[in-house]
């Protein structure tokens, strides 16, 4: 059997990158996917994100150009569903994760479903290593498309379809169930690390995560002029998608807020925004007014080096969030208060999803994070 080739391949000599797109009974198509000098200053993961969406994008493309539609069929349905629907954000993860299906699938008439297929789908993406949340995710964005569907296109599925959903099992944080959160020693740990790196955009981004238990979705794209040093505020709302031009990350209900500043942070902002340059207008700025990380992701994989560096376990970003909120109960301050600066719904989230009750020692101290 012939070996599966590469979905894409640099070709140096005309310094671009191009895609592999097989066709059954013709030559195979092979889009331009980034010239070189797009991925210059890229890490490797960001290269590698940044090639599957291209690639992706590609693909879509494709299948409508070539593939006849027939909108009876799971392909020719979603792709009805992809274009007819009115969307607010990216529809690249739906696109892949029907690409997925059809990958362990094949194409089938909708009236033909049944839950072998769905079976087929579940076993292909766990012999593939992909966690049950990731296939959850996926089976989420086609029950989305059948629901749109028999809603909206009664003709192509007079009836929705139900889809039997992995179900995902939580590891426990800690032995007794606990969110895992950090110590002052641990996060001195990883204070050390971070400096050490000589990044400072990874210590832009530590500050706001420590300190002001900031969501990375918060100040990935956080605009300078929603700082208020004056105040001694920071302004969190929807914030710039810089993958999807003219497309936000939008907060949820109650997450849209201003919280005021930490003294170490705002310190520490005083001293930093006076060095910055005119042109520079994000917190996290390439020192020329432009980001200074393309996607949310290479700030995640950065934070969980450095957490094996300093010898440490749990989600860098969440144990600050976590540690952060535990602080501030076990200083005493309300917990409504605490909610409200975690930009949480509800009282059940903050309390049970972000305390370590092992951790709440009844302290005295009026400082609030350490």
């Amino acid at each position: 059997m012939a070996r599966p080739r590469e979905r894409w391949k640099i070709e140096t000599t005309r310094n671009r990158v191009t895609g592999y797109i097989p066709n059954e009974d013709r030559p195979s198509s092979r889009p331009v996917l980034a010239s070189m000098s797009e991925l210059e200053g890229m890490r490797e993961q960001e290269v590698a994100i940044f090639l599957a969406e291209r690639y992706a994008k590609a693909l879509a493309l494709h299948q409508r150009r070539e593939v006849p539609r027939n909108k009876s069929t799971f392909r020719g349905a979603t792709l009805t569903y992809l274009e007819e629907k009115l969307w607010e954000g990216s529809t690249e993860p739906y696109s892949q994760s029907f690409n997925k299906f059809l990958e362990a699938t094949g194409d089938f008439k909708l009236s033909d479903w049944s839950n072998v297929l769905n079976k087929q789908f579940i076993d292909m993406c766990r012999n593939q290593g992909l966690a049950d949340s990731t296939i959850h995710k996926h089976q989420r964005h086609i029950q989305g498309a059948f629901i749109w569907l028999s809603k909206h296109q009664p003709e192509i599925l007079p009836r929705n379809i139900e889809i039997e959903k992995v179900q995902v099992r939580f590891k426990k944080k800690q032995p007794h169930g606990e969110p895992t959160v950090w110590s002052k020693e641990e996060k001195t740990l990883y204070h050390a690390q971070i400096v050490s790196c000589g990044n400072v955009n990874h210590f832009r981004a530590y500050m706001l995560a420590r300190y002001q238990i900031m969501r990375l979705s918060e100040f990935w794209s956080l605009p300078l002029e929603r700082i208020d040093l004056d105040g001694g505020w920071i302004y969190i709302d929807n914030v710039q998608d810089f993958p999807h031009n003219g497309a936000y990350v939008k907060v949820k209900r109650k997450q849209a807020r201003k919280i005021e500043i930490h003294p170490t942070a705002y310190d520490y902002m005083v001293k930093d925004l006076a060095a910055r340059a005119p042109e520079e207008k994000w917190w996290l700025d390439n020192g020329k007014g432009k980001p200074a990380f393309l996607l949310r992701n290479s700030i995640s994989c950065a934070f969980g080096k450095f957490r094996d560096a300093a010898g440490l376990s749990g989600d860098p970003l969440h144990c600050f969030r976590r540690s952060g909120i535990t602080e501030m109960l076990d200083a005493e301050m309300m917990p409504v208060k605490v909610m409200a600066l975690a930009g949480h719904h509800s009282m059940e989230t903050t309390m049970g999803s972000y305390v370590n009750r092992n951790a709440l020692e009844g302290s005295k101290t009026v400082a609030a994070i350490i």
